[in-house]
């Protein structure tokens, strides 16, 4: 039965991804899968290698890998297939049903109709996030994939009592959390949903929690590498920056705040216009925090409106609530990004099929309707502005990288995502901050949109040689000129944006006579 009621969005879904089944590798699909390539080596390492990242230094994978190294393992049998993009990204797919087909599951024990179930599936199936990240190699569609049916094997427990459920809902969540720590509130989600009724009762109900917290602590213990992560990827000062980012990617990328405006009078409307209209005109005001965070806010404001209403009509969705604000897991993260808030997609389509069903809205099917084609459109659309991204770096390496290597040079590359993916790939070095370094005659390219590195202080002397900027007319995900940050919040609060402006830009130098310095951390 499940199967057939998440076959509709499966299709829906498919209609999307398939077309793209040979995307270019993307953001850090390269890590992931250089980890599982190098757990088929060292099973019980599989984050025991140098990798350079991120602020260009070289640093062990465990330092730089703030979760559990769980993913890897999930993704040994691409790399053990060769890494290919079309065997990636459907192994992908595979997960994004189960997602789908979870997500109707829980629907249907949580009091849902067929047909109501079927909705949550199409609206899970219809968000642009979801579908973004379907096109990646990143652990989010499995940590949302696990977490939903460790949720629904929880439900399972609650009617029946049954250890086999327990066990796998304790294992599903842990796994969840190992994938993308965001999962954890489908743990307190499931820990809410089985409070017992009697105190006495603690013990037989919440063991699955238990399971699932000891399983995930005790891996994160055994993996190496994580407290350095946490010291070095986290803090306190994000939170406030990552809180209008979580907020922003809420309002416009999940389906909850335009069913609301979709859904109740013209007063909702013109009060949610004018707090956008404000942030707007404060954005305009001499102050780079308001430049840059009024608008985000402004629409922050309007999912919280939102999301407070719908709850207060439906009452005791406290659980549902949580799900949906999984996203506030990565606060303390150097950044916020709209994959964050995956996990929390199936109990956005709960809350607006359950508050349909209980205001008995006449509109409901052509409402759907519209948040499907509205969701849709802009997952198709930051796809397609993804692959473009992962595209010109990949034609990049090709056109400035493979050549020199060709001829027998080495070539250094200075970078991240696709571009130092394909580059060491193709057989260039990463450039780092610290030695080994490049040596007169070697070639650099740089990639200007992911290059955070120290290149300008290296103790060597660089002559310019090329500079290509790749502009074009089209989708952006990832530009701050156009405010498009759907893997960032640091470029921008649009999941996606439509212009025409300077994609990545790519510098090549060649490295003359070395100069003599010492090379200071």
């Amino acid at each position: 039965m499940t199967p057939r009621l998440a076959a509709p969005a499966i299709v829906l879904a498919s209609l999307l991804l398939l077309p793209f089944l040979n995307k270019p590798f993307t953001m850090d699909d390269h890590l992931f899968l250089r980890a599982a390539a190098h757990a088929l080596v060292d099973p019980l390492h599989p984050a025991g290698f140098e990798q350079v990242w991120n602020t260009g230094d070289r640093l062990p994978l465990s330092q730089y890998w703030l979760g559990g190294t769980l993913p890897a393992y999930v993704l040994a049998p691409v790399a053990a297939l060769g890494s290919r993009e079309w065997v990636a990204h459907l192994y992908q797919w595979l997960f994004l049903c189960a997602l789908l087909m979870g997500s109707v599951s829980v629907a249907r024990k949580l009091g849902c109709d067929r047909k109501q179930a079927g909705a949550v599936g199409m609206l899970v199936g219809s968000n642009p996030v979801a579908l973004a990240m379907s096109a990646t190699c990143m652990p989010d569609v499995m940590a949302a994939a696990f977490g939903v049916w460790g949720v629904d094997r929880a439900l399972a427990f609650r009617e029946e009592r049954r250890i086999p459920a327990g066990l796998a809902a304790g294992a599903l969540l842990a796994a969840a959390i190992l994938c993308r720590g965001s999962a954890a509130a489908m743990l307190a989600t499931a820990a809410m949903l089985l409070v017992p009724s009697k105190h006495k009762r603690a013990a037989s109900c919440w063991w699955p929690v238990a399971l699932a917290a000891a399983l995930t602590a005790g891996w994160l213990f055994l993996q190496h590498g994580s407290a350095e992560a946490v010291h070095s990827l986290t803090g306190v000062r994000n939170a406030p920056r990552n809180l209008i980012g979580f907020l922003c990617f809420q309002a416009l990328t999940a389906p909850l705040l335009a069913y609301w405006l979709l859904s109740t009078g013209w007063r909702f409307a013109v009060l949610a216009a004018g707090t956008v209209l404000l942030g707007v005109a404060l954005s305009f005001a001499h102050s780079a925090n308001l430049a840059a965070y009024a608008v985000p806010a402004a629409l922050g404001v309007c999912w919280i409106a939102a999301s407070t209403m719908m709850a207060r009509d439906l009452g005791h969705v406290a659980p549902l609530m949580i799900w949906l604000c999984a996203g506030l897991a990565a606060l303390p993260y150097v950044q916020m990004a709209a994959k964050y808030l995956l996990p929390g997609v199936p109990a956005a389509a709960l809350l607006i099929v359950l508050h349909a069903g209980r205001v008995r809205q006449a509109r409901f099917p052509l409402t759907v309707a519209l948040l499907m084609a509205i969701g849709w459109i802009s997952g198709a659309a930051i796809v397609a502005g993804d692959a473009a991204l992962a595209g010109s770096q990949r034609a990049a390496v090709r056109a400035w990288v493979a050549p020199s290597l060709q001829l027998g040079k080495t070539v250094w590359a200075g970078g991240q995502w696709a571009f130092l993916g394909y580059a060491e790939l193709a057989g260039a070095r990463a450039l780092a901050n610290t030695p080994p370094l490049p040596q007169p005659g070697d070639t650099i390219v740089i990639s200007r949109l992911s290059y955070y590195g120290r290149f300008p202080h290296l103790p060597l002397r660089a002559e310019p040689v090329a500079s290509f900027a790749d502009r074009r007319c089209g989708v952006f995900v990832l530009n701050r000129t156009l405010a498009a940050g759907f893997f960032s919040s640091r470029f921008g609060y649009l999941p996606f944006a439509l212009g025409c402006a300077e994609l990545d830009r790519y510098d090549v130098y060649r490295v003359k006579m070395r100069e003599v310095a010492l090379l200071r951390n």
